[in-house]
């Protein structure tokens, strides 16, 4: 991580120095190599070390990952990427795309974007930003193991015109593309440095004793903010984070809440909405599962609220529908997710299912309707929601069995079509393209078809209009079942005064506020 600071400090001590001088700090010092230094810290420096200090942040990083946003492998570090380099727009807490090294975005048909870009955007070396350092930012983000090579998949090319805007082409029309234009912009021939050139909030200024600093860069476009430093502090084992929260060694930690060690932190938080959307997948192919007012009734008979309170510690969000409750475009739909089971077992008799047992399970040819529920043994709130749904359902009269396997065999099992329901779980992207759980997805396996909602998804994607008629025409066939898009958190000790607002994207989010 070090090999390269001192030539890093040299090149800002120049292409800086006549903005504002490069601080190292008194935990570090020069050479005559020119080499990086540590300098030993005093007993007295040690004992302050866990001492907040005003207008600085420590956060924890991996020492052993990358912190190049596009050869980075931990997650720990991805999260550091906001600091460090703008992208052309970020999704706000309503996934509502937010410009910023993109002044203007017009649509100029349905597969064509036009970015016109800042003017005052310098990269961090002085040099201006310019069409060909996006074209080639987003070039090495398609050729890299990243979400954001996924998130550019619709993309059929881009160019610079002759106005020096970058033009986007489509495959296919997509109303929300500019929410996925926020992959990391570096400048044109640094994708092979240890920290590629870019525009940023900080920049990588040195190291202390604990890990690396970096430190607010004057040449930033917008109004700097009070937290002059952000003092990255090495934590090797993520299991270790929540005991660093604890020490004070860290001032915040992040978490998407599925690690146990950070869902039970004693620290306040803030919350974060993700876009991990859980689902009881579909088997089309099977007997009355093939019915969509069966499918409808099941969807009505389960108890998202319960889910949420149980099953998720009330850190997720119920929802019908396959777009997240938070997302701008649903404004104007009914969010609530109320249990129906009148109207759930109306539909099952609708279909014959009138006659019941003496355990008052539904007969079908004399025998239960019986249906089996996969589920992967190695994650606990979906194994809960499972038993949970279990039991939902018998209130219908539809007894489940829940089958619970390894991911291995979970996976098998899933590929094979070997199952009736499944619970399943995925991040949808930033523009909310759900189509990959369709039949023909990616992750549809043998979801059941329908030709009308396919028409209307295609649709609504192409314009961003009709999402009220999507949502209906997606509860009347219901191919697949949503139940709850899950949340994060960023925890923090309440020494620590700030008013967080963060995204799943950038928990720095408002840091220039702090």
């Amino acid at each position: 991580m070090k090999k390269r600071f001192y030539a890093l400090l040299a090149a800002l001590a120049v292409l800086l120095g006549g903005c504002a001088p490069v601080d190292l700090s008194d935990q570090q010092q020069v050479d005559i190599t020119g080499q990086l230094q540590e300098s030993a810290p005093s007993a007295t420096e040690a004992e302050e070390s866990a001492a907040p200090v005003e207008g600085e942040v420590r956060v924890a990083y991996d020492p052993s990952d990358s912190l190049n946003p596009y050869t980075i492998t931990s997650q720990l570090n991805r999260q550091l990427v906001p600091l460090l380099y703008d992208s052309l727009t970020r999704p706000d807490k309503t996934w509502r795309p937010e410009n910023l090294l993109a002044r203007e975005i017009t649509q100029t048909d349905g597969k064509q974007y036009v970015v016109k870009l800042r003017g005052d955007a310098l990269f961090w070396d002085g040099t201006r930003l310019d069409g060909k350092d996006v074209i080639y930012s987003f070039t090495t983000a398609v050729a890299s193991d990243s979400n954001w090579k996924q998130m550019l998949q619709n993309v059929s090319g881009c160019s610079v015109n002759s106005d020096g805007d970058v033009v986007f082409r489509l495959y296919s029309a997509d109303a929300d593309f500019p929410a996925l234009l926020s992959f990391p912009i570096i400048k044109e021939g640094t994708a092979g440095e240890d920290f590629p050139v870019g525009v940023s909030k900080y920049y990588v200024s040195g190291t202390w004793r604990q890990g690396v600093v970096l430190e607010q860069n004057p040449l930033y476009w917008q109004e700097a903010g009070s937290i002059k430093k952000v003092l990255l502090v090495g934590v090797s084992d993520p299991g270790a984070l929540g005991f660093s929260l604890r020490t004070g060694d860290v001032d915040l930690v992040y978490s998407d809440l599925s690690d146990p060690e950070l869902s039970n932190l004693s620290a306040q938080s803030a919350p974060v909405s993700l876009n991990n959307l859980v689902y009881v997948g579909i088997n089309g192919s099977r007997g009355l599962l093939a019915e969509p007012a069966f499918r409808q009734a099941l969807s009505l008979a389960v108890n998202r609220d319960e889910l949420v309170q149980k099953a998720y510690v009330s850190r997720a969000r119920a929802t019908m529908y396959p777009l997240n409750p938070d997302f701008y475009r649903m404004e104007s739909i009914e969010l609530s997710a109320p249990r129906d089971l009148t109207r759930a077992g109306e539909l099952l008799d609708e279909l014959g299912l009138r006659q019941k047992d003496d355990d008052g399970w539904r007969l079908r040819y004399g025998a239960p309707v019986t249906l089996r529920l996969l589920v992967n043994s190695e994650n606990a709130a979906r194994t809960a929601a499972a038993a949970l749904i279990a039991e939902q359902l018998a209130r219908l009269g539809i007894r489940v069995e829940v089958v619970s396997q390894s991911f291995s065999q979970y996976q098998s099992s899933l590929a094979g079509y070997n199952y009736d329901l499944y619970i399943g779980e995925t991040r949808l992207m930033d523009n909310m393209d759900f189509s990959l759980l369709l039949n023909g997805g990616a992750l549809g396996y043998a979801a059941p078809y329908s030709e009308y909602l396919s028409d209307l998804a295609r649709a609504y994607r192409a314009t961003g209009t009709g999402v009220g008629t999507l949502c209906e025409a997606f509860s009347a066939q219901t191919p697949f079942i949503p139940l709850v898009f899950r949340q994060g958190a960023v925890s923090f000790e309440r020494a620590f005064q700030a008013e967080i607002l963060a995204t799943e994207q950038d928990i720095f989010y408002n840091i220039m506020e702090w």
